[in-house]
């Protein structure tokens, strides 16, 4: 699920994933983490670039882990601030994007160990936000309002999740997995998870984007079957803030969104 909208006007946080410092495997995190398409960039540069007066002068890439999407909006902006609560990610994402991935001078990019709902970023001066895989872990509310601030007048943002995963063509197997995620659910209890599962399971329609705020709202789902049902891992399900102005699109048979894997992907 992307959800794109338009704006119209170094930081401690909890650590709600797991800490390099406590010993996180970044190489098994690259390895079976599913890479996003080149036409999940190209359907938020078409939302983006066709809007009048907009410019590729700054991205901010928030909750960015070790930078998967960062290394991308580097080829586009000029400059993209790097920005993750996690203690050590920033430390990672500045390896792999500098010393390792993308042969871009240092100068190309900013680091920042903050959260999504208070950043140092100085307000009207971003392009562009993208909130991949991680807004479950925030407070929504305040989240959307920071982003909000940092934007220019214009700008874009992209929020990002993807369903469960699932496996197409064998339906013992299907259930199986089903029934897997359900005992991880069993497992992840406590307020934080109670608060991340409410609005993973509303395929993130959970998520507000006030008329006062926010202009040109587009929540798009890609082979979903056209409904938020696989993005459900449980019962824990938030209300939804989704406005009637606001475009949803259903989009399925994207092959760009398949991927086909063996079992050591699966066991991994």
């Amino acid at each position: 699920m992307t959800a794109l909208a338009e704006v119209k006007t170094t930081i401690p946080a909890e650590e709600p994933g797991f800490s390099v410092r406590e010993g996180a495997n970044w190489s098994d995190y690259l390895a079976f983490r599913p890479i996003y398409p080149e036409s999940f960039f190209n359907r938020i540069y078409e939302y983006h670039f066709q809007k009048p007066q907009v410019t590729s002068s700054t991205a901010q890439d928030i909750g960015a882990g070790c930078g998967i999407v960062s290394s991308s909006l580097a080829s586009r902006f000029n400059r993209v601030i790097v920005s993750d609560p996690n203690d050590g990610y920033t430390a990672v994402a500045q390896k792999l994007l500098i010393e390792q991935q993308s042969g871009l001078p240092a100068s190309r990019f900013t680091f920042l160990q903050e959260g999504a709902e208070k950043s140092s970023v100085e307000s009207g001066t971003v392009d562009l936000v993208t909130a991949c895989e991680m807004m479950h872990w925030t407070d929504t509310d305040i989240a959307v309002k920071e982003f909000g601030r940092v934007l220019k007048v214009g700008g874009t943002l992209a929020i990002t999740y993807y369903t469960v995963p699932r496996i197409v063509g064998n339906e013992p197997a299907q259930k199986i997995w089903r029934q897997i995620w359900r005992a991880y659910a069993e497992r992840a209890q406590g307020e934080l998870y109670d608060h991340a599962f409410a609005i993973v399971n509303s395929g993130f329609q959970c998520i507000g984007l006030p008329e006062d705020g926010w202009g040109s709202v587009k929540r798009v789902y890609i082979n979903s079957g056209g409904s938020t049902v696989p993005f459900r891992i449980d019962d824990r399900l938030a209300e939804s803030k989704v406005r009637q102005d606001e475009e949803t699109v259903w989009v399925e048979g994207d092959k760009d969104w398949y991927d086909e894997q063996g079992l050591d992907w699966l066991k991994g």
